[in-house]
């Protein structure tokens, strides 16, 4: 038996993922050709059979999602098993459900045991109740905190988009991002983040998914590069569509306390792809502008004076915070001019910016702090 190397990716911070960069992708155009060819060899016992490595991966997930503790796979050919196998190990790791897989090869036959991410085996306990009650004591401490924010933020919200927003904010509002938890993928992410409040982004991409999964709100993680370094987010499907969500990026660093950003809340494609990378075609696209946060909680100005006169009629507390979206900062070409424009244009009035935070990436998007005199 050998074991699969483990990936040590940096994202935002240390994570350990597949980021589809393995030798033999997914998308090669010959691989139908090569699996559709007879096997040399009978499989051995319930070894699946598939006609394209594309169908054997979705035959491998289905087995991880029901925390199968190993699965075999029958390749086209035996002289090819140990690439194939290779290969697919290194595509189940991108699905994000392992944090770890062992392989072993025999004639041409791969066998995968997968370690399993506390996110997937946390969303079937609170499918199944069996499940539930044989978790370990930290785990089980998880999952009834996990049912509990939800039951909390479904008891105060009635849509999906609201309740995406309440979870996000949670999570943004008790996590520290903490890099000192090293370098190598965590199997219990979720059930660490939710017991002392600490992550990095696989951790928030995975407890974010989870919280989602148990207020019934489809979603799917996306595996891929942010700010050129390996990152993993989340990507939901709000009134019908597809967007984008990186709660590791609207979590401030270093951590201020009651503080959350919604500048990657809901972007689209178009919006993300400034700073982040990723395969799209892995992955739903997202193209509507109606559900980036700014846009749909009507924080959208034209101009930084039209923003700070909507603040001033709106704010019913000493300090408060928002991200807002204005159009006539998107001719900034840097983070330093637009703040020069906010400074140049607030310097009136009663109401005072405390704090200003501009995305590098997204210039028109900015987190403001308000105080009222």
């Amino acid at each position: 038996m050998k074991t699969l190397p483990l990936l040590t990716l940096v994202a935002f911070g240390p994570l350990l993922y597949s980021c589809g960069n393995s030798s033999v992708g997914l998308n090669e155009p010959d691989f139908n050709r090569v699996w559709s060819a007879s096997p040399s060899a009978a499989p051995e016992g319930e070894a699946m059979r598939a006609a394209s490595r594309a169908q054997a991966l979705q035959l491998a997930t289905r087995r991880m999602n029901a925390l199968a503790p190993s699965f075999s796979i029958v390749a086209p050919y035996a002289s090819n098993a140990a690439a194939e196998c290779s290969a697919l190990a290194m595509a189940m790791l991108d699905s994000g459900l392992p944090v770890a897989m062992q392989t072993e090869v025999k004639g041409n036959v791969m066998r995968f045991i997968p370690e399993y991410a506390d996110y997937v085996v946390l969303r079937e306990a609170h499918r199944n109740p069996s499940l539930a009650a044989t978790l370990p004591g930290n785990y089980k401490q998880a999952l009834n905190k996990a049912r509990r924010i939800v039951a909390d933020v479904c008891a105060r919200h009635a849509s999906a988009y609201d309740r995406a927003v309440a979870l996000h904010d949670y999570l943004a509002l008790h996590t520290r991002y903490d890099a000192g938890l090293g370098m190598t993928a965590r199997a219990d992410a979720v059930s660490r983040l939710l017991a002392d409040g600490r992550a990095v982004c696989d951790g928030y991409a995975h407890a974010y998914a989870l919280l989602l999964s148990m207020a019934g709100i489809e979603n799917t993680f996306v595996i891929g590069k942010g700010d050129g370094t390996d990152h993993i987010w989340n990507m939901v499907q709000l009134n019908g569509h597809w967007v984008h969500v990186d709660v590791t990026y609207n979590d401030p660093r270093p951590d201020k306390k009651g503080r959350v950003m919604h500048t990657y809340f809901g972007m689209t494609d178009a919006m993300l792809a400034v700073n982040h990378s990723w395969n799209r075609s892995a992955v739903p696209s997202a193209s509507s502008e109606a559900l980036y946060h700014p846009f749909h909680s009507g924080r959208r100005f034209s101009t930084v004076p039209e923003m700070i006169r909507w603040a001033s009629s709106v704010a019913d507390k000493k300090e408060w915070s928002a991200t807002v979206f204005i159009d006539s900062l998107r001719s900034c070409r840097s983070a330093a001019e637009v703040y020069a424009r906010i400074e140049r244009e607030t310097a009136y009035g009663a109401h005072t910016l405390r704090h200003v935070s501009v995305d590098k990436s997204c210039r028109a998007a900015i987190y403001c702090t308000f105080r009222n005199h």
